[in-house]
Parts: structure tokens; sequence; C-alpha cells
């Protein structure tokens, strides 16, 4: 439970604040507006307070992984909305000493109880059937374990601090809690977690968490055991026999994460590398590999010849996208050739050949539930170690869903799966389908691309489907149109469909920034282009990147503007 309070400074907050005023006096530079430029280290992710504490981890002579898992644990108090323990991730980790390049997957998996014949689309978004089974703790912890020198129970010390003393509400975190206080004010322990008797806390409220805080002692003292067979999980699954969830402490034991190969292709001389499915990373890399046939440059950034290419360009990726990727433990995906040159030109030759009118074979729902919860940081060390970690709760506030006692918000990761039908091409049952042990397909993409062998950048995003044109286009912007760090990622971009995949959108959103003339020229064309600000997908990507100076080895870092991540660096 929290407890809200006017803002005030508390003596243990002193320190965390002194430590700030430290870091910005010794050479940090810090923004969310521009591009920044450092030498030593560079964190950008979702939070101020959260990329400070992955600066501190850096400077104590800590490598990027420990900067990620520090990262991670405040940004979970700072954004409880957008992440946290019992989520889900991937991220790929570099090791510029061993060149070596690693994927983990730490997807959560549905409950063995899973019945899909039980499920309606509205158990699978909120409540206590949403959640699949709590990944990100375990994630965070293989990858300190691999990549870390600082030790664990450090990285959580900012965290705890917070949810003990106050996390101070900005204007965002306000605005989270207040315009779902209908939705999920009905859930007790979101309630009673977040609100003030019943009433979302005013910006400036510090929220204060004590039931967190003491979750997050146990995780810092005994790592992931206290979830999965300790005392913190033997609270969720009390709590979920209470109110008839399925997550049993079977599922909690028996959950494990994955080291997987990276899937790559190649840009412009680029090697482009990502995680595979159930990551839907494929999708943007898709895109690359067939907009590599095309001279973007002389097309000229966002005309009507650039828009039009990238939109049919993207929906064939999609569409592949939707068909295939899923938990390869379960189907079969051809990752090879749909990351093929061969196949690439076959795209283009569909496109040359017409316009793909792509559209579900089913009506879906127009009605969209509220926008992603996910957020991607990107991080590099000293040493060029280097980590691009997505992390999500799926929807805003997850499941809606907090285990009494312990302050942890579920995951709505069911969400994700089909219930029957694949909307898009009409398998039934399709390949995202739900089944007991099976992990979703998720939207969560981190990227890095390498140029004469050497890490060029760390990349990654948030925003659901958007989240693939989020990164794909930025890249384009850098390669492309020699365009900065913040440049690319801020620069207007086109999206195609909708938020989530099972919705069936088929608009096309173009940015404010695109001329009025393209606008018209793209629905003459036959494109599906509402009048502004009627679109049904509002997201747009909230892209995030490192790029690597190949001759002075310094670091440059931005965020999208669209976005609540912040960059900083020394």
């Amino acid at each position: 439970m929290s407890t809200f309070s006017a803002p005030c400074i508390r003596k243990s907050t002193v320190g965390i604040l002194s430590a700030s005023v430290f870091l910005i006096f010794a050479g940090q530079a810090s923004a969310v507006d521009r591009t920044i430029v450092a030498k030593n280290g560079m964190v950008v992710a979702g939070h101020p307070l959260a990329v400070e504490s992955g600066i501190r981890a850096l400077r104590a002579g800590g490598t990027a992984c420990d900067a990620a898992i520090a990262t991670a644990a405040t940004l979970s108090v700072m954004m409880p909305d957008m992440m946290g323990p019992a989520g889900s991730g991937f991220a790929l980790l570099w090791d510029a000493k061993k060149m070596d390049l690693s994927a983990i997957d730490y997807d959560g998996v549905a409950p063995k109880a899973t019945n899909a014949a039980q499920y309606t689309l509205e158990k699978k978004l909120r409540g206590f059937w949403a959640p699949t089974v709590p990944a990100n703790l375990k994630g965070w912890e293989a990858v300190h374990r691999k990549c870390g020198k600082l030790k664990w129970a450090s990285l959580w010390e900012d965290a705890i601090g917070y949810a003990e003393t106050g996390r101070p509400l900005d204007f965002d975190g306000a605005f989270h809690i207040r315009r779902h206080v209908t939705e999920l004010g009905i859930y007790d322990g979101w309630n009673k977690e977040f609100l003030v008797n019943g009433n979302a806390p005013a910006v400036g409220a510090l929220q204060i968490r004590k039931d967190l805080a003491a979750t997050y002692r146990l995780f810092a003292k005994m790592g992931s055991k206290a979830l999965y067979g300790g005392s913190v999980g033997d609270k969720l699954v009390a709590y979920m026999q209470k109110n008839g969830g399925l997550i049993s402490k079977e599922d909690l034991l028996a959950y494990k994460v994955i080291w997987r190969k990276p899937i790559e292709t190649n840009y412009r001389g680029h090697k482009v590398y990502s995680t595979p499915p159930p990551s839907a990373a494929v999708t943007w890399m898709q895109m690359l590999n067939v907009l590599e046939g095309y001279d973007l440059k002389a097309l000229k950034h966002n005309s009507f010849e650039y828009l039009n290419t990238m939109v049919e360009v993207s929906k064939h990726a999609y569409m592949d996208s939707y068909k295939y990727v899923a938990d390869p433990a379960f189907v079969n995906i051809p990752i090879e050739k749909m990351l093929s040159k061969d196949y690439a030109v076959e795209i283009r030759q569909r496109i040359a050949a017409g316009r793909f009118d792509m559209k579900t074979v089913k009506q879906a729902s127009l009605d969209l539930p509220s926008k992603t919860a996910t957020s991607h940081m990107s991080v590099i060390d000293r040493w060029g170690n280097a980590v691009s970690m997505t992390n999500t709760l799926g929807n805003f506030w997850g499941s809606g869903i907090v285990v009494e006692g312990t302050g942890l918000l579920l995951s709505n990761g069911m969400d994700w799966f089909d219930i029957d039908e694949n909307v898009w091409t009409g398998e039934k049952p399709g390949n995202l389908v739900m089944a007991p042990g099976k992990r979703n397909r998720w939207t969560l993409a981190p990227g890095m691309l390498f140029k004469n062998d050497k890490l060029y950048m760390v990349v990654g995003g948030a925003g659901a489907e958007s989240t693939m044109y989020g990164i794909a286009q930025p890249i384009v912007n850098m390669i492309d149109f020699d365009m900065d760090a913040f440049a690319a990622v801020s620069a207007p971009r086109v999206i195609w469909g909708d938020t989530y995949h099972y919705t069936g959108g088929t608009e096309v959103h173009l940015q404010p920034g695109i001329p009025e003339d393209i606008r018209a020229r793209m629905k003459a064309a036959g494109h599906n282009v509402p009048d502004i600000g009627k679109n049904r997908n509002v997201a747009a990507g909230t892209t995030n990147v490192i790029v690597i100076d190949p001759a002075s080895g310094t670091y440059s870092g931005a965020a999208a503007r669209q976005g609540r991540d912040f960059v900083s660096g020394y």
C-alpha cells in the first residue's frame, strides 16, 4: 500500500538530491531536447532519476549491465505504469572485450491453467486472468550474472530509497494515474496503491510505497529466489487463489529465461542485430532489408514518393510478422527467409506491381484499449560494453492488479495473444493463439548496429506496433539522410496500422510536420489517411539511441521528443 504527502525533502532524500547536484557539476550532460555527447558512459531511459541511477552505477566502476539493472530498478518506481519486475522483456548485450553479442528472452509465459476457450477480449486485457508469469526480475538477474561487476544489492538502493521515502510525482506520473482512475480504480489493490481516498494525487505529491520497498529489499538480498519460490511469490500465488487468478507456484518455479542467438541482416554496409521471436524485431529489420533496394536519398525525406514507399514496405513486413512471429517452441518461423536478400527483392517486385491492399479477413474491434506500457533503455560504458533493453507491462498499468502486501503490479501479457483466430490470415488457430506455457509475441525490439566490426549504434523504442516504425525510420534518417541522433528520432514519421495487431487497423498516420499537400497526395493514392486528430493509432514509437563516433569513440545520445525518455552522459 502507498501513501501520499505534500512535496517536501525527507532526510534520506537529501543524499539522493546531493548526489544529483554532484553529478550535474562533475561534467555530466543531460537533456531531453537535443543530442548529448559524452566519452565515458551514457544512459538513455524513461525518467531522469532512473537515468541518474544508471550513471551513478557507471561512475562507480560498473558495466553497462550494472547500469541497466540500476536504471530498470529505479524506473520501476518512477514509472510504475510502464514496467516493473513482474513484467516481460528482451535485451541485447555487447561485450566489447570478448567481441560477443548475446540476446536474452525474459518474456513471461501463459500460466499452465490457461484455457483459451474461457477467455474474452476483456478477460485478457485487465484483471486476474490477464497476467503472464512474471519474468523481468529473473531476466535482470541473468543479465547481471553474465556481465555485471557491482554487487546486485547495490543496484537496488536508489529504487528502495524512492519507494520508502517517496516518488515525486511529475506531470506524466500524475496524468497516467488520473486518466485510469475510472478504469482501474475498480481493482482494490491498484486503488490503494496509487489513489488517495479514491482520487488521483496531484503533481508534486510524494508517493510512498512501503510494501514495494520491503519487496525490493528482499529482491536485493535474495535475488529472484524471493519471487520464484520465496515469500513474495507465496503472496502472489495466495492473491491469485483468493481472486480466481491463474498463476500458480508451479508456474513460478518452472519459469526460465532463454539465451538466444541474435538475428541479423545488413543495411548499407552496417550489420544489424536484434532479438529473435517471440520479439517482433524481425519486422523493422525486414523493413530495412527491403528499403535497402531503393535510393531513399534521391526520393527525398518525407516526400510523397518516400512515404508511399515506406508504407508499402511496412505492410509486407507487418503481414509476415502477424502471420509468423510467435513462440518458436510452438511454431516454425521462417526467419532466414524473412531476412534474406532474395525475399527482399521479391517484396520490391510485388510493390512495383501495385499497392498491397492489406486488410483483415474478419472485422476487428474498433475500440482500442489504453496505449502501451513499455520502456526502452540504451546504455554504454567507458569500455564500450553496451545494453539495448526493452521492458514492459503490456498496456499502461498492465493488468491493473497489484499483489496484496507486495506493491508488485502484474502485466497483461495475455492480451498480446489471440484467443482463437488470426484476424489477418483467417487461420484458426493461428500462430498467436494462447496456450499454456507459451510466450506471447511482443513488440519489444531492441537493436544494435555495427560498422567495420565496431559498435555503431544502440537503439530501441516503445509504442506497441508503432515501435518498428519508430526504430526503422530513425536508422534511415541517420544512415541515408545524415541526421544527428536527436534530429533522427524527432523527425516526423509515417505510421501504418493500429497500436495492436488484433484490432485490424489499416490507417496511415502522418505526424505533424508532414505538409498538407503530401497528405492530400497520400489520400489520392488510395491510402487510408484520416483527418488530423482523427487517427485511431496515436502512438508513434518513442525511440532512443546512442551512436558511437568511429574516429573519436565518443557517444552521442538522444530520445524522441514525444516520449518520456531522458538522456545523460559524462
